[in-house]
């Protein structure tokens, strides 16, 4: 393992998800010579071992060589050559943790037979150690296989573990879900400044809101609960609230969590 100079986890690939991954690990405290990362270009998988002190690996063989967890990061156009690649120099030894987006295990498991396969869903903030990850056990994964992946990804927030058919709802809510409420703060920043207030005091105020919210809903049953303790009838809160359900901002939410599914489906149905 990594007393022997060899990566107990191998990252395939070090976009933007491996970017926000092993940060949080590291700031948890795994050993950062226990995380190997390669890149197409090896551009992505150096700033990670200059940043971080990560062993760089020149090739997918030396990533792969006495790893135990083999974390699959890439992009969904580029998986299918890279498990070709791989189906090599992976084994039932490993367990490949598969974190891409429209790659159902049972695909991944075909491409590489007799291998134990995770889906893992993950948002950006595991970067903090305050994400939620969503796992999915594969065909040929034990439920042992899944609790090994189940601690690496504790080490970063909640986890929970769901059914594969599951997931890609899970991915337009949770995987996406940071992008889209920094989308309604940084347009409730932007109608701040409309109204007076300086940028860096709207901005301040709108991420204020967001991290205060999420904290209240770690405390209460359900986000109703947080909007009815602030609103009062007849205040500016309800006037606001009535203008967004006028303006149909619920169902926008609904249809973009459908746009999200919908090509990820896509991508699926014409080979991603």
């Amino acid at each position: 393992m990594s007393g022997r100079g060899a990566a107990d986890v191998a990252f395939i690939g070090c976009g933007r998800i491996a970017r926000a991954t092993v940060p949080g690990l590291v700031s948890a405290g795994y050993p950062a010579g226990s995380l190997r990362g390669v890149s197409g270009t090896g551009a992505g998988a150096r700033a990670l071992s200059q940043e971080y002190g990560t062993l760089f690996a020149a090739s997918p063989d030396e990533a792969v060589h006495g790893a135990r967890l083999v974390v699959i990061a890439t992009h969904p156009h580029e998986t299918e050559a890279v498990l070709r690649d791989l189906a090599d120099r992976v084994g039932p030894e490993h367990v490949l943790v598969s974190l891409v987006a429209s790659w159902r295990t049972e695909a991944v498991a075909a491409a590489i037979p007799g291998v134990p396969v995770v889906r893992a869903v993950p948002n950006v903030a595991v970067a903090l150690r305050t994400g939620t990850t969503v796992l999915s056990r594969g065909p040929e994964a034990t439920r042992g296989n899944l609790a090994e992946v189940e601690t690496l990804f504790g080490r970063l927030g909640q986890v929970a573990v769901a059914e594969e058919d599951s997931l890609e709802a899970v991915s337009a809510v949770s995987g996406a879900g940071p992008a889209l409420i920094a989308y309604f703060a940084e347009a409730l920043a932007v109608a701040g400044v409309d109204h007076g207030l300086d940028a860096d005091t709207a901005s301040l105020l709108a991420a204020q809101a967001v991290r205060g919210t999420g904290a209240l809903l770690e405390r209460t049953d359900s986000p109703r609960t947080v909007i009815e303790s602030v609103r009062s009838p007849g205040g500016m809160t309800a006037a606001a609230l009535d203008m967004l359900q006028d303006r149909g901002v619920a169902e926008a939410a609904r249809a973009a969590t459908a746009a999200a599914i919908r090509l990820s489906y896509q991508r699926m149905a014409t080979g991603h």
